[in-house]
């Protein structure tokens, strides 16, 4: 069991790395984001990690081993690409886009009633947009053969502490370069992860 340990912190920190970029995004537009959104974030984030863990597993079950490795080293890389993935920057003029998807573009989007802060209510389609590549990750983990409840524990942490890890470095000249590669970071991690399980 304690050789899973390293590949779920990995697969965990990588997949919210993502979660440092947004919170360097309010931070730097002086958006708080509260302890008890931010712990209902990594509560989703944990849930959906858990849930998608399991059905890896069962899937990696049903399939020879080495298709079920292959399968999730693959889901893991996939996952890594979606984050390096090049976004089209938006111009002015258009309209931005709604929903959890907009909101991985534009997270300023979430504090609707521009409080200055992300209220629980808020933070709910933020934390399905933060949760997308966790969740993804913890379906590749699962596969892998990776225990879900450490995938989920591991999610749940680094989801917690690096939007507010976030959100401190935005209030400062450092997160802003910061903030610009944690997606890079996040998706080169992921990737690498994947080619080892492939190995």
């Amino acid at each position: 069991m304690a050789h899973w340990i390293l590949p779920a912190i990995l697969i965990g920190l990588a997949g919210n790395l993502d979660n440092l970029g947004v919170g360097i995004a309010y931070g730097a537009r002086r958006i708080g984001i509260p302890a008890l959104p931010n712990l209902f974030i990594a509560l989703v984030a944990t849930g959906g990690t858990l849930v998608m863990g399991y059905a890896g597993s069962g899937i990696g079950h049903v399939l020879p081993a080495e298709t079920a490795n292959a399968a999730g080293a693959i889901c893991i890389m996939a996952v890594g690409v979606w984050v390096l993935w090049p976004r089209r920057p938006r111009r002015e003029a258009e309209v931005p886009a709604k929903g959890p998807i907009g909101l991985i573009h534009n997270p300023e989007q979430a504090d609707e009633d521009l409080s200055g802060d992300i209220s629980l209510v808020e933070s709910l389609a933020l934390s399905v947009a933060l949760g997308i590549n966790a969740w993804a990750g913890g379906l590749g983990g699962g596969l892998v053969g990776v225990p879900p409840w450490t995938l989920a524990l591991s999610t749940g942490i680094f989801s917690y502490l690096t939007l507010l890890a976030g959100d401190h470095l935005g209030r400062r000249t450092v997160g802003h370069w910061l903030g610009s590669k944690a997606s890079l970071v996040a998706g080169l991690m992921l990737i690498l992860i994947g080619i080892k399980d492939l190995l």
